[in-house]
């Protein structure tokens, strides 16, 4: 009986993950968040703060093989800048230390993001896993490279234990209500005068199957997660039915800071990627971790706009 537990299970990946896991009959599985679930499971569920102890006390306790990681989601919209830093960074600090004094633990899956890759006009068009952007890091990209960074340090000398990182585009779909998909939601969107990036997504049960498909792989390493076929945002504006609405870099600034009083708060590494656009190289996904995209990109913004079906099974 595999014994998994989910960290950041409030969120809906998370919690989508966990209700997954629990379909499987020779899996056990825990969850904790600072927060209650937005989705329904029926494992157990400890509502932790953000103290080092407490958290690495419950993992220990636990004694689980597989630990899955998401306290690393941005949930700077829903929590605040800060309260979603500290809960990132001190979560993730707990657990690898944590790790480090299990025996029990033999898979680690962290779900890290795209916002690693500074973006910008004069970065590469497309990133692997080791291409060097130019610029700085947005505060949540910076957030993700310090992790990392801390993993690739304490790993080599935690041999008991194997760490997938995931790099993940950025989650599209219609139950997630992350950032960029409220953006893109909305009738009218703001975009920058001049500019039409290219964006790569991914669809947010894809994103869901790729964590699913890391716990029960022997394949350690980062990858990149994306769907095929990156799109041009006015090409994805008009899949959708919605009105781009070019504006000059102050206007359309302005106008995404004016959006925060509707509630749609946009981090800067979401601004930046809706200027400049994000494609990823996902051959390592596809040759070494074996994992490949139900949807397309294209797929992925038709599913999200409520155009075709998503493509889960069920549903929770």
């Amino acid at each position: 009986m595999r014994r998994i537990l989910v960290t950041g299970a409030a969120t809906w990946t998370g919690g989508r993950l966990v209700w997954e896991l629990e379909r499987r009959r020779d899996v056990e599985v825990f969850a904790v968040d600072e927060i209650p679930p937005r989705i329904a499971f029926t494992s157990p569920f400890r509502q932790l703060d953000r103290d080092r102890t407490e958290i690495a006390g419950h993992i220990l306790d636990l004694e689980p093989d597989t630990v899955v990681h998401l306290l690393t989601i941005d949930r700077s919209g829903e929590l605040g800048s800060g309260r979603a830093h500290e809960q990132a960074v001190i979560g993730t600090q707990a657990v690898v230390g944590a790790i480090g004094r299990s025996a029990s633990v033999r898979r680690v899956i962290v779900k890290s993001d795209a916002a690693v890759y500074p973006i910008g006009p004069r970065n590469p068009s497309i990133f692997a896993e080791d291409t060097k952007g130019r610029g700085r890091l947005s505060r949540y990209g910076q957030e993700i490279a310090d992790l990392e960074e801390l993993i690739a340090e304490i790993a080599p000398h935690q041999d008991h234990a194997s760490y997938t990182i995931l790099r993940l585009a950025p989650i599209f779909g219609r139950n997630i209500r992350n950032p960029l998909s409220r953006l893109l939601s909305l009738p009218v969107v703001p975009t920058l005068l001049g500019f039409d990036p290219r964006l790569h997504l991914i669809h947010e049960e894809d994103a869901v199957a790729a964590l699913l498909d890391a716990v029960f792989s022997e394949v350690a390493g980062t990858f990149n997660v994306a769907a095929s076929g990156p799109m041009y945002l006015s090409r994805m504006l008009r899949l959708g039915r919605r009105v781009a609405q070019p504006l000059p870099k102050r206007g359309f600034e302005a106008a995404l800071r004016g959006l925060t009083r509707l509630g749609v708060v946009v981090p800067s590494h979401v601004a930046a990627m809706v200027k400049h656009g994000l494609v990823l190289d996902t051959a390592a996904m596809r040759a070494e971790l074996g994992f490949v995209p139900r949807l397309t990109v294209r797929q992925t913004a038709l599913a999200g706009y409520g155009r075709i079906a998503a493509p889960a099974e069920a549903a929770p």
